[in-house]
This record gives structure tokens, C-alpha cells and sequence, in this order.
């Protein structure tokens, strides 16, 4: 990919972070965050990189963001929708308040997020000569983890509007991408107790993949656990959650 106008939510960090080196050097990446700290190091770590201090939950801050990126570029070539959060799930012992609050910021940021901004970009991305819009979700879409139930569900909610943006803009130039990640090494994954793809192995993976065409992604562990999830709902649930029989 070279010469692009790329727009990445959550660039600064993790699976983003890991995109935007790849892209770099060889395109214009801009990156939305709203943790000035982290641009900060953005800015040190990726000098190149355009940043836009936004969170991507607020209508205001991405009309503003739009509207700077349109004054600037003109147009958007790929929208990469990254930006996302897990919060833990424990409907049983957490109290009412704090876990309708972690519902809430998993849908708020994984589902809604990525449909407002896409929604804003297409004027944009009707500019390009080849738009994409690209949906990262996860392979928990295919099957939770009991304690990241709102993050898989929004996922998993994620996964079908993508399904449903590409059948829609199907008649346009527009294409839709979907990624589902394995486990990759990040912050959002650091507690996890399993293997981890490298981010950066990762993002090599993806842009391999989006040269190729491919429209849907199932990535490492990914590919196995559709179809596992498919064919043994039952057996992959308990040996997501390990649970006993």
C-alpha cells in the first residue's frame, strides 16, 4: 500500500500502533486517540504520524475530527475502525452500577463507535479512487469468554454490522473489510493466560492479506475457533471458559 490517505482509530497503542509502522513510511497515517499520553508518545515513537486528539465515543469530537481531516486531505482512502475496549464481565457479584457501566463503554467504544464514524467518513471515502473501510473485531466473535461478556458481544454485534455494511455498499466502490484477531500481545491482552501473536507479526499478517483482497480475515487461532464454534458449540465454550462437565 503506498501514497494513501489512512485514518486509524487507536493508533497509538497495540494493534494500531503495530499498523501505523507498517504504513508509515509509505503513507500519510493519521491516527484518533484520546489519551494525550499516549499521543505524546506517539508523536516520539512515529514522528510522521498525524494525530487527532478524539474520543471516538463523542458525536462532537469525530464531526470535528472529520471535518479537520476533510480540510486537510480531501478525502479518507482506508478507515481502519481499531479503537476498542474490554472490560471484565461478572454479572453475578459486580454491583449493578459498575457493570452496566462496562457494558455500556464496551458497546459504546467495540459496536457504536465504529458505525458513527464510518457513517461520518463516507463522503470522504466516496473520494477515493479504491475505499476501504476496515471493521477490527475478534475471534471471540465467533464465541465468548464468559468474563469479557460485553466485549464479546459487541464483537460479536460488530462482526454482523460488517457483514451487513459490505452486503449494503456493495454496489458502490466502497469495500468492506472485516479482521478478526487472534489473542495479540497488547495492553488489552496482557492479563490473559494463553499464547499471544506479536502485534507486529500481526499487522504484517493483515496488510498481506488486504494486498490480497481477502474481504474477511480469520487470523492465527482465529480460524480454527470459527470453525470449532460452528461444528462443537458446546466443546468450544467449556474450553474457552474451561469449564467442567
Amino acid at each position: 500500500m503506498k501514497n494513501k490517505i489512512v485514518v486509524i482509530t487507536g493508533g497509538a497503542t497495540g494493534i494500531g500502533l503495530a499498523i501505523a509502522k507498517e504504513l508509515i513510511n509509505d503513507n500519510t497515517v493519521i491516527s484518533i486517540d484520546r489519551n494525550a499520553s499516549k499521543i505524546a508518545a506517539l508523536k516520539t515513537a512515529l514522528p510522521k504520524v498525524e494525530s487527532i486528539k478524539a474520543d471516538v465515543t463523542s458525536n462532537e469530537d469525530l464531526n470535528n475530527a472529520i471535518a479537520s481531516i476533510e480540510k486537510l486531505h480531501g478525502k479518507i482512502d482506508v478507515l481502519i475502525n481499531n479503537a476498542g475496549k474490554g472490560a471484565s464481565f461478572n454479572f453475578v457479584n459486580a454491583p449493578e452500577k459498575e457493570l452496566m457501566e462496562n457494558v455500556e463503554t464496551d458497546m459504546s467504544i467495540n459496536y457504536t463507535a465504529p458505525i458513527r464514524l464510518t457513517k461520518k467518513a463516507l463522503p470522504l471515502l466516496k473520494k477515493s479512487t479504491e475505499p476501504i473501510v476496515v471493521i477490527v473485531s475478534s475471534g471471540l466473535a465467533y464465541m465468548p469468554i464468559a468474563d469479557l461478556g460485553a466485549y464479546c458481544a459487541s464483537k460479536s454485534a460488530i462482526h454482523f454490522v460488517a457483514m451487513s455494511m459490505r452486503h449494503q455498499l456493495a454496489a458502490s466502490k466502497i469495500r468492506v473489510v472485516e479482521v478478526l484477531p487472534p489473542v495479540v500481545d497488547t495492553d488489552l491482552s496482557k492479563n490473559a493466560p494463553v499464547a499471544k501473536m506479536p502485534a507486529d507479526k500481526f499487522a504484517k499478517i493483515f496488510l498481506e492479506k488486504l494486498a490480497k483482497g481477502e474481504d474477511v480475515m480469520n487470523i492465527g487461532q482465529t480460524a480454527g475457533l470459527e470453525k470449532f464454534s460452528r461444528f462443537l458449540p458446546k466443546t468450544a465454550f467449556k474450553m474457552l471458559n474451561k469449564a467442567s462437565n
